[in-house]
């Protein structure tokens, strides 16, 4: 039988608490807005916006469900799983389903909800276990000092949440525990070997930065490039629970292709939004279809999934043209061989 926890957060309140006790304590500090070249600085303006937003629960976002998962799971099962914006319900008494080594794809119309969903996820709006660390790549890293390859090793934090879980379990047992455990030392290991800095160099190199590029300092970097950084970290740390929405907005088409084949070697959770057709079917192990205040699971590509929207088994986009998206497919398919076999190549 499964554990079941009930969890009803509306994190607006509780961060307006938290912000009223650290200001009778004195504890407020001003925020500090990054430093900005020309071409960031509309992205370090929005991004100073969210981090005012989400310190003073300005979201408006409110978010409820049942945890039916073992709490020690790496698996997210949430049962009754409501979300509100702004008053109103975008998910009604749904299922949240996201299982360890699944790569998941959401879909849904313009206005659906899809990005609000990932951000009360990101937020952790309802209580998904502590054991399992999420990196919502929502913005881009801060300018500063460190060069680009220091940015994606920085990962002091991660390396001590993941010790002190191995520390916690050391005493624990049973069939979940021992998954747990070997994950976390194989993190630990990829962080801390000799090969780190030649994986996250390697990273970097995949999104298009050359050694020259690696070694300037984050401040120099348009927004763009640094959201490339901030992309980079995140597949460099490699959480449980990795959260993209619209991942290939800033990447070119060579970028867009190591990506692709980067992810969909991924073996923990992930959860993403994308415009492209062709990188979610090359990714996406399931698709989630946002609907009618629901989420609808299938399993099987991009496409396949569409073919039974359009006939009517899922609430398809009538706009939507399977042929064409398969010619599409084909095309973009040679592409991705070609540069692939590029670069290949060039390593």
């Amino acid at each position: 039988m499964g554990m079941h926890c009930v969890c009803v957060c509306r994190v607006s309140d509780s961060k307006k608490k938290r912000l009223e006790k650290k200001e009778k304590k004195g504890k407020v500090k001003p925020s500090k807005s990054k430093s900005s070249s020309v071409n960031g600085s509309t992205n370090d303006v929005n991004g100073l916006a969210v981090e005012v937003e989400e310190e003073l629960g300005l979201n408006d976002r409110s978010t409820t469900g049942v945890l039916t998962s073992h709490p020690q799971s790496r698996d997210i099962h949430f049962e009754s799983f409501t979300l509100l914006f702004h008053g109103h319900e975008l998910l009604q008494d749904s299922k949240l389903e996201l299982n360890y080594g699944r790569r998941y794809g959401l879909l849904g119309p313009n206005g659906c909800g899809k990005s609000t969903l990932l951000k009360a996820l990101g937020a952790r709006e309802v209580d998904i276990p502590e054991h399992i660390d999420i990196y919502f790549l929502d913005r881009e890293i801060a300018a500063s000092d460190m060069t680009a390859l220091e940015a994606v090793m920085s990962v002091d934090a991660e390396r001590t949440k993941l010790e002190k879980e191995a520390e916690y379990l050391m005493n624990k047992e049973g069939p979940e525990v021992e998954a747990r455990m070997e994950d976390i030392y194989e993190r630990l290991d990829a962080l801390e070997s000799d090969m780190a800095e030649v994986r996250a160099a390697s990273i970097l190199h995949g999104l298009g930065f050359d050694k020259e590029m690696q070694a300037k300092k984050t401040r120099d970097f348009s927004g763009g490039w640094r959201m490339r950084i901030s992309l980079a970290r995140a597949l460099f740390v490699e959480p449980t629970f990795l959260i993209l929405d619209e991942p290939t907005n800033h990447l070119d088409l060579e970028a867009c292709v190591w990506l692709e084949d980067t992810l969909k070697k991924w073996k923990r959770i992930l959860l993403l939004v994308s415009h492209s057709q062709d990188f979610l079917n090359g990714v996406c192990t399931n698709i989630i279809h946002m609907h009618q205040k629901k989420l609808n699971y299938y399993s099987g590509m991009f496409v396949d999934v569409r073919s039974r929207c359009e006939k009517g088994g899922c609430g398809g986009d009538a706009n939507f043209s399977l042929s064409s998206a398969r010619r599409i497919n084909r095309v973009l398919h040679l592409l991705k061989k070609l540069l692939l076999e590029r670069l290949a190549s060039d390593s």
